[in-house]
């Protein structure tokens, strides 16, 4: 019975081996078939101070579907930034589980935004789960403020909350000049996304610190990335007057999804700037 316990210890042990070192072999790659919302991985350039981001997505939604499928080459002068916005979409009924992407705001009104996500490919569905095994590529995804809003609010019918970061001008235009660094050199090194350790909060928070060491202490929010709007708070990063729980009502477009409804075919400025206007800040 003994030697029968070891040798079934044994084969588990076996099997854990192989199983790790199979997903320790698995390389990341580009060449794979992408839903059609990651096809194109963005590329970014800078030349004379200009930064050009290819591959901005700017698709049209409605509740069924999308409507449009432009992408674009947007070329921007990161001295125009005036403001870096934060956005959270809790897509689970598990508080501590969301999505975290950026927006820049430049001086024309025109709102370009970046997500970390996990590439998947057209028959994948996203499993948190598999997250952890090397399973998705990593994305770094731009595109029009009213894609990213309205694809989460309208086309995935989830709730979204946008705050103004309390970055400088010049803070903000060193962000987006080092996210656009980051995503040239993600094009040219492809990696995996991980659930814990790569995902759309905490890569962020470390590509803040390798360019501006020791600005983001570690939290668990970076982990549980619902939760990384609190932390934010909490570091100064978000300004609040009033208790966390009115910062986040007062920050939610969610009750607002009828009235982002009707702009969301709107021009991209004009949808950032409407959206704006339902929130206090």
């Amino acid at each position: 019975m003994k030697q029968t316990m070891q040798s079934v210890v044994l084969l588990i042990l076996l099997a854990l081996l192989m199983l790790i070192g199979f997903v320790l072999l698995k390389e990341p790659r580009t060449d794979r078939t992408w839903l059609p919302e990651q096809a194109i991985a963005a590329t970014a350039e800078i030349e004379n101070d200009i930064v050009t981001i290819r591959g901005v997505r700017d698709w049209t939604y409605d509740e069924e579907a999308p409507l449009t499928t432009d992408w674009n080459d947007v070329s921007v002068d990161p001295s125009t930034i005036v403001r870096t916005w934060f956005l959270v979409e809790p897509f689970s009924d598990i508080e501590a589980v969301g999505h975290t992407f950026l927006s820049f705001e430049l001086e024309n009104g025109t709102v370009l935004s970046f997500s970390v996500e996990a590439r998947r490919e057209a028959t994948e569905e996203y499993s948190a789960i598999k997250g952890q095994f090397r399973e998705y590529e990593l994305a770094y995804q731009w595109g029009t403020e009213r894609d990213f809003v309205t694809r989460r609010l309208i086309n995935l019918d989830h709730p979204l909350r946008l705050y103004p970061l309390t970055l400088t001008p010049e803070q903000s235009q060193a962000l987006f000049r080092s996210l656009a660094e980051e995503t040239q050199t993600l094009s040219e090194e492809p990696r995996f996304y991980n659930t814990l350790t790569a995902n759309c909060t905490n890569v962020l928070a470390k590509i803040v610190n390798r360019h501006y060491p020791g600005t983001l202490p570690y939290d668990i929010a970076w982990n549980l990335t619902g939760y990384a709007d609190l932390y934010l708070m909490e570091q100064g990063l978000i300004e609040t007057t009033t208790s966390k729980e009115e910062a986040i009502a007062a920050h939610d477009l969610t009750p607002f999804r009828t009235e982002i409804m009707k702009s969301a075919t709107t021009s991209p400025t004009d949808f950032s700037k409407s959206i704006r206007s339902l929130i206090s800040y």
